[in-house]
């Protein structure tokens, strides 16, 4: 059967610091939280003192420009400011944020790093520079997190983003206890238990994360990227009946997932609900042309329901589309051979097998087409070879014989007629039958059987 591909869930933000991270089968765009700070914890005292301070129009009119994201037009009062005041953190975290916003990432971490440096217990200048370090050192904007944490024990924010950068890091483990602090903080928080389910869900705890996509889900219930993480946990437990029932609440929400429905497509497979798998293929189509996955599901369908026809050309399709793929020309094969086209099933089967050696699936159908073409010597060859690959089963000790008996090759016939009664236990009883007999007859003709005796 098809493997069902995993596919990471999607976060429901959009924030300023993007980044890419990898999943298993296929690759999603996440993006990093971004902190609501604005202003130091010190900035009603700033304001206040602003009102004696001749240098206070300069962070007056930095701050306003910051409110208005205006960012450029705030760094030339703020580096004024700091030429004449450089150990104020307060102006180093402004300056910080506005190049921040600027996406100067390095400029950023520097000013940040400066206002710590100043005042060690600005846990909003941690908090920031982790976010601008999220991009380029997720392990480092995870000690900062969790410096920013150490300074707000009340706050689950800087919790999740410490998780978060963990996550992106790759320390799952981390990850989650940083989650489970947040929600022990925030137990209802939907990101939180949202984050939490993604985390464990790549770290293959699939039941476990079931849990929190369920809460995430409660907290949310119009969150289209938590039913469909919902829906993969269920897949990765292989639990198809309620992931189809979860894959059609997500679909809902964004009926334009094409991904979606052939995972919806796999888990009816799975569950031999053809026929509407191949509805749910059909919407994985729509206005795009098939996937050589789609291809191969489709096709799979088709020989499951012995529409051998559908399924030649469904197949031939595929491998064109997949010419290195090692079942569909075995599939493809093996519907000619339904179809009784033995010189065509053996061409494909027989590349087959040249392009998998090692697989004895081709061998195994070349056998058959072989057979059914009347081609026996070669079909004794093709069991030859795959006698190095398995055990022979009893039945191919009977197919064997026959051939031989079909080549005049009467001892070998007699031997392998004997192979097949000694392993075959009486299972197959015509040919059971057939084999005495012919042993008899080739005995007589051998001279083993003095004439008259049976």
């Amino acid at each position: 059967m098809i493997g069902i591909p995993f596919r990471a869930v999607v976060p429901p933000r959009r924030y300023c610091l993007a980044w890419m991270l990898a999943l298993c089968h296929v690759a999603a765009a996440w993006t990093a939280p971004q902190s609501a700070v604005k202003t130091a914890p010190n900035a009603k005292k700033h304001a206040t003192a602003a009102k004696e301070d001749p240098l206070a129009p300069l962070l007056r009119q930095a701050t306003e420009a910051i409110d208005k994201e205006n960012f450029t037009a705030a760094l030339d009062p703020l580096q004024k400011y700091i030429a004449e005041r450089a150990e104020d953190p307060y102006a180093h975290f402004q300056l910080g944020y506005a190049y921040a916003g600027l996406k100067r990432a390095q400029d950023a971490k520097l000013e940040f790093s400066r206002a710590i440096a100043l005042d060690p217990k600005m846990g909003a200048a941690y908090l920031n520079l982790g976010l601008v370090l999220m991009d380029s050192d997720a392990a480092a904007a995870a000690r900062a997190f969790r410096h920013a944490a150490e300074l707000q024990p009340s706050e689950s924010r800087p919790l999740f983003l410490a998780g978060f950068a963990l996550e992106h890091a790759g320390d799952l483990k981390l990850a989650e206890e940083q989650y489970r602090a947040a929600l022990a903080l925030a137990p209802n928080d939907y990101e939180y238990n949202f984050a939490l389910g993604r985390a464990q869900l790549r770290d293959g705890q699939s039941i476990e994360a079931e849990t929190y996509f369920r809460k995430a889900i409660e907290a949310r219930g119009d969150s289209a990227p938590a039913r469909l993480g919902l829906a993969n946990t269920l897949i990765a437990q292989q639990k198809h009946a309620p992931a189809i029932d979860a894959l059609a609440d997500y679909l809902k929400l964004n009926p334009a997932d094409h991904a979606a429905h052939f995972d919806r497509a796999s888990s009816l497979m799975e569950l031999k609900r053809y026929d509407e798998a191949l509805g749910e293929l059909d919407l994985a189509e729509k206005d795009t042309p098939p996937t050589p996955d789609e291809l191969k599901m489709r096709g799979n369908i088709y020989v499951q329901q012995q529409n051998w026809k559908d399924a030649a050309i469904v197949l031939a399709q595929g491998v064109q589309a997949a010419p290195h793929d090692a079942d569909m020309p075995t599939w493809l094969g093996h519907a000619e051979i339904e179809l009784r086209e033995y010189p065509a099933a053996i061409k494909i089967l027989a590349q087959a097998y040249a392009d998998h050696p090692q697989s004895p699936d081709p061998l195994r159908y070349l056998i058959n087409a072989f057979y059914l073409n009347e081609d026996y010597p070669a079909t004794i060859g093709a069991m030859d070879r795959l006698a190095k690959l398995e055990t022979p089963k009893p039945f191919s000790w009977f197919v064997r014989a026959i051939c031989y008996d079909k080549l005049g090759h009467k001892a070998e016939a007699v031997s392998a007629y004997q192979n097949f009664l000694d392993q075959d236990h009486g299972e197959h009883d015509a040919e059971s039958f057939q084999s005495r007999r012919r042993m008899v007859a080739l005995q007589h003709e051998l001279g083993q059987i003095p004439k008259g005796r049976k």
